[in-house]
């Protein structure tokens, strides 16, 4: 990946003496940027541009080039690309578009041009970007014009959009956040995100990487990278469409859509997901500091409603407001003009007004045990108080280092300072009470540590029984039966609520005589997915019911065009919670295990977790921690906790079986019953959905 950001010899392809001409765009970026390397101009009619000739083909070119630009109409890159690879040139980024994006046609170019591209051993990013800067060494190569306005810096970015990258450009140009690196990646025909993740991973330029991505290539290689980099990685992934728009055979399919699926990866792996631009700048002001370790904060501010409004966001982003000792508190107050002000904490300093002491308290609070991070609210008037205001921030900053916890600066003060601040500081501040706090609590919830790769608690499964089960479904064209689907359960060792199969009203009838109370009784079928929504449940069923409900069953089994349908039996569980599991094969990060609120209202509350697997079993435990009926299991308002311990071993059992069994393309358990705590857990009803 290196000769795309630091190659010496550049051919810029669709040069002309055209002043319109967009390739003729690629070389002036050179030119603005300083690129000190050697560039040639290419264009089939030749002539003149910048003072140097536009050789009329690569071929023409009298020396051998490293890297080429090429910006021509689609129809003739295949050509273009065969005269690189015949010069030698093994580094191209096109630029052009009308490939896959356009049509059959652009299509077919995309497969001309990979052919080629193998062939001669090339590797190439786009079609259908705007192409790269290396912002250090000048190698600006984007067909849009620019200006050299951006401050050198170590965030990189990775866009499959050139506009949404542009716009990520301009943000940080505005807040003069230094740039590194920046690749607009198109329709990554060949080149695509993670192995420019994988350069900038280990590029010693680059601190941190912003994406923008609206589809996610390989998403299991994505997550392998981002678990191996400490480098904080931040993605804005839009186009968050889902499977479940087709008709989903499984709750778990229509809980777990492709995007929930993305945000449980992300999340895994430590990638911070963003929306939007004012969250992105939060994160890259905060990232360059020292990290926050924990979740108490000290506010120490000039202005008294400033400090009441961080402490509301504080309440509202779940910080806690570090208590400070009495003798703190005096040794501070003694300082002041006249004791008018309560000091507590938030810190109002509004009777102060040495700066040197201000920077003194500052190092007293970083260096409280029970302080995690300082927030720093200065007002102040530019003509007033600007250079000490400047010096005091510069020093605010070398001692947030050498303390090693945060200091978040917020300002507020006039348009034209806060321009001179963003120019002449070497760390950016905050101009809102509420983004500074906002940004905190970003950097708090945000783990980028590199970590290893996780392992799936052992679980002991049986698995000859579940292959035979899927062997003899998968020979006959369909998905698991209700009786073979708890079957599957009981392999995997996951607790099976008693039940009898019916094939006749005699036989319910039999079942149902021998059942002491009320019965769950419910329709087998290949020909259901949904069994309640069609009245193949009914529910507290007893012996005397027996002929009215064979009839009703039969009936709906006979609408869905099933001669052969069974009743499977069971006595009915009370005083339990309803939980559903459930398992999903995602096209692109592979098998998902999911734990939500259960029973028929599962996809009206849609209260789901879920995590890709293999995953530790701390994993499990935030899994089901993040759920927001979690203190119903927990016990509320006088009521017994249930037994967690039996969702947790269920989850760990339906991740084994993901991983040992690819055949499953959705599972769900719906309901698990949930038992009071230390009395387990009963499954009394799976589906299983198979494909080859």
């Amino acid at each position: 990946m290196d000769a795309f950001f630091n190659s010496r010899t550049v051919a810029v392809v669709g040069v002309s003496d055209s002043p319109d001409n967009l390739s003729r765009s690629i070389v002036q970026n050179l030119h603005e940027f300083s690129f000190d390397g050697i560039i040639y101009q290419v264009g089939p009619r030749g002539g003149n541009a910048f003072g140097r000739r536009i050789h009329r083909s690569v071929s023409d070119i009298p020396d051998a080039v490293d890297l080429a630009v090429v910006l021509v109409p689609a129809r003739f890159v295949p050509g273009v690309l065969e005269e690189c690879g015949q010069k030698g040139i093994r580094r191209v980024i096109i630029e052009s578009a009308g490939f896959g994006e356009y049509g059959p046609e652009g299509v077919a170019l995309q497969k001309q041009v990979l052919d080629i591209a193998r062939r001669h051993g090339i590797r190439f990013i786009g079609p259908n970007g705007i192409g790269v800067a290396n912002f250090k060494n000048g190698l600006v190569v984007p067909f849009a014009r620019l200006k050299d306005v951006f401050r050198r810096g170590r965030v990189s970015i990775l866009s499959q959009s050139g506009g949404v990258g542009l716009s990520y450009l301009n943000v940080l140009a505005s807040e003069n956040l230094g740039v590194s690196k920046f690749v607009s990646i198109g329709n990554k025909l060949d080149i695509n995100e993670c192995d420019l993740l994988e350069y900038l991973n280990g590029d010693p330029e680059t601190d941190i990487i912003v994406m923008y991505l609206e589809g996610i290539s390989d998403g299991r290689r994505l997550m392998d990278i981002a678990r191996r980099t400490g480098k904080p990685i931040l993605l804005h992934k839009s186009n968050i469409g889902s499977l479940a728009r087709e008709i989903a055979q499984s709750h778990t399919a229509s809980l777990s859509g492709d995007d929930a699926v993305v945000t449980a990866a992300l999340a895994q792996v430590g990638i911070a997901r963003f929306d939007d631009a004012d969250t992105l700048v939060n994160y890259l002001k905060i990232l360059p500091l020292p990290r926050l370790r924990g979740n108490r904060l000290a506010i120490i501010s000039r202005s008294g409603g400033h400090a009441v409004m961080a402490a509301d966001a504080c309440e509202k982003s779940g910080f806690e407001l570090a208590p400070f000792p009495e003798e703190f508190l005096r040794s501070i107050e003694k300082h002041f003009r006249a004791s008018v002000i309560r000091l507590t904490n938030p810190l109002d300093l509004g009777d102060l007004f040495d700066f040197d002491m201000y920077v003194r308290i500052i190092e007293q609070t970083l260096r409280l045990p029970q302080v995690d991070g300082v927030v720093f609210l200065h007002t102040y008037i530019a003509g007033m108080e600007g250079e000490r205001s400047q010096a005091l921030f510069r020093r605010i900053e070398e001692l947030t280092f050498q303390v090693g916890k945060p200091v978040a600066i917020c300002v507020a003060t006039d348009h034209e300072e806060l321009n001179v601040l963003r120019k002449t500081l070497p760390h950016p501040v905050f101009t809102a009470v509420e983004d500074v706090i906002h940004a905190l609590s970003l950097v708090r919830d945000f783990h980028h540590d590199a970590r290893p790769e996780p392992r799936m608690p052992d679980w002991p499964i049986d698995r000859g029984t579940v292959r035979a089960i899927l062997d003899r479904a998968l020979s006959e064209n369909r998905s698991l039966l209700l009786p073979e689907a708890l079957a599957v359960l009981r392999a995997a060792r996951i607790p099976v609520a008693d039940f009898v199969e019916a094939r006749s009203r005699g036989e319910l009838e039999q079942a149902l005589a021998k059942i002491d109370g009320p019965a769950a009784v419910k329709l087998s079928s290949a020909k259901l997915s949904h069994k309640s929504d069609l009245g193949g449940v009914q529910l507290n069923v007893r012996a005397a019911d027996a002929p009215a409900t064979w009839e009703a069953m039969a009936g709906v089994a006979r609408r869905a065009g099933d001669e052969n349908f069974s009743l499977v039996v069971q006595p009915m569980i009370s005083s339990a919670r309803e939980v559903i599991l459930g398992i999903k094969r995602d096209p692109n990060f592979g098998p998902v295990i999911l734990v939500g609120l259960g029973g028929v209202f599962v996809e009206v509350f849609r209260d789901a977790a879920m995590r890709v697997v293999p995953c530790e079993e701390q994993e499990i435990d935030a899994m089901i921690r993040s759920l927001k009926s979690y203190p119903l299991l927990k016990g509320v308002r006088g009521q017994a906790p249930r037994d967690v311990g039996a969702i947790k071993q269920a989850l760990v059992a339906l991740g084994q079986l993901a991983i040992a069994f690819p055949e499953i393309s959705e599972l769900d358990v719906n309901p698990l019953m949930v038992f009071t705590e230390g009395k387990g857990a009963k499954a009394v009803d799976c589906r299983v959905v198979l494909k080859k």
